[in-house]
């Protein structure tokens, strides 16, 4: 089979959304490595993103999850550098997650080179996420995920733990002392990051004091009396009362709590 044959075969991804048809498929997966560079297009156009797009916005999804399937090593690359541009609300986004997962801990050291040229924190965001999971302990890894719990404590404990380095309980139990509660704001998600330095202290085999439990209980109570505002104001009590998907920085509508791009967008999105 010809290159022309292969890079034709590529393009019908673009024509189908939200699941590619199997034998579409299993024949991407059953070629060569000339399959890869038109994949790899798919994943790099931005316009393709877009729900307006050929393929309602899935292409780069589909062309993520099967070069992660194929493991192709020159894929890992332009995987690792799409995935410091994407946004956590897209599904391309959660596929190239779960595309760059699948070659393990080889992505550590083509992630770390990436990470170098991040600037800005959303675009070391996917990257520190990829690096917080892919199995490998390193001291850079470490050192990148405590910088990030300084710049954004939600995100970095989170990623703590996930990492799974019991060193991290003492810099998130101070975080947790020194954040402030908002209970007085209006906002949902105002005290959601106390609730994410709980949940990675407990993950990392730690445990509360005190003053630190009691903190937590207060951010918990005021994210119940919101969260039930909220679902009394939009009619939302229970998930078959849903008629459209919320913005991805709305509360999700299974009333979990989260916003909706941590909660059921990804699945939403495969679905």
């Amino acid at each position: 089979m010809g290159e022309g044959d292969a890079r034709e075969r590529v393009r019908q991804v673009l024509e189908h959304s939200e699941k590619l048809p199997e034998d579409l498929n299993a024949d991407l997966l059953s070629r060569g490595s000339e399959v890869v560079e038109p994949l790899l297009e798919l994943l790099r156009d931005e316009s393709l993103v877009s729900r307006t797009a050929p393929g309602e916005g899935f292409a780069p999804a589909h062309a993520a999850r099967l070069l992660g399937r194929r493991r192709d090593p020159e894929a890992l690359a332009p995987m690792v550098r799409r995935l410091m541009h994407a946004d956590p609300g897209e599904v391309l986004y959660v596929a190239l997650l779960w595309g760059l997962e699948a070659f393990g801990s080889a992505v550590a050291p083509v992630a770390l080179e990436v990470l170098a040229d991040a600037r800005r924190a959303d675009e070391r965001f996917g990257l520190l996420s990829l690096l917080s999971h892919c199995g490998v302990k390193d001291e850079r890894i470490y050192t990148a995920l405590l910088g990030q719990l300084q710049e954004d404590p939600e995100r970095g404990a989170m990623n703590l733990a996930r990492y799974g380095d019991s060193r991290a309980l003492e810099p998130l139990a101070r975080v947790l002392d020194e954040y402030p509660l908002d209970e007085d704001v209006e906002d949902l998600f105002a005290d959601q990051t106390v609730i994410e330095l709980e949940d990675a202290i407990e993950q990392l085999g730690g445990t509360l004091d005190v003053a630190q439990r009691e903190k937590v209980e207060r951010a918990r109570r005021s994210r119940h009396r919101l969260s039930m505002l909220f679902q009394r104001e939009l009619g939302m009590s229970s998930p078959a009362k849903r008629r459209e998907r919320p913005g991805r920085n709305d509360p999700c509508w299974c009333g979990s709590g989260v916003k909706y791009k941590k909660c059921h967008l990804g699945r939403d999105g495969a679905r």
